[in-house]
């Protein structure tokens, strides 16, 4: 069962995800500050956090720069009203599988487990990459 920390000032923004995620076995847990949340990460491992742009004491970016930090393999998605240009020049190298809008839905639910059942299906083939010398 994947496990989802959501992370943001108000739960209500994620009742959609929270919703949609259980439909399909993911568990989601809500926090409301970052320190809170790299406290949570550091007692227990999660698959992906999504985390609002305005948490209270720290800004988004710095707070994906310190997940990384503690685990360098948990996948990050913002909830962001930048432009999907500013988004990238923001985020860029950092690992950030997506920006979601500030309201998230099924919609967005959907795209990103799409895109973790890909992850998922490249890190668990036995086949070399396309462009791989290493067989």
């Amino acid at each position: 069962m994947s496990q989802i920390l959501l992370v943001s000032p108000e739960k209500e923004i994620f009742k959609t995800l929270e919703l949609s995620f259980s439909e399909n076995g993911a568990a989601t847990q809500w926090t409301d500050t970052a320190a809170k949340a790299l406290a949570l990460i550091a007692e227990k491992k999660f698959d992906l956090a999504i985390i609002h742009e305005q948490v209270s004491d720290m800004t988004a970016k710095k707070l994906v720069e310190n997940i990384i930090t503690l685990n360098a393999m948990m996948n990050c998605v913002v909830l962001s009203s930048m432009s999907d240009e500013d988004f990238h020049e923001a985020y860029e190298g950092l690992g950030v599988l997506m920006r979601f809008p500030l309201i998230p839905g099924k919609a967005e639910v959907k795209k990103l487990q799409d895109h973790l059942v890909r992850i998922s299906r490249i890190l668990s083939s036995d086949k070399p990459l396309k462009g791989d010398r290493n067989p």
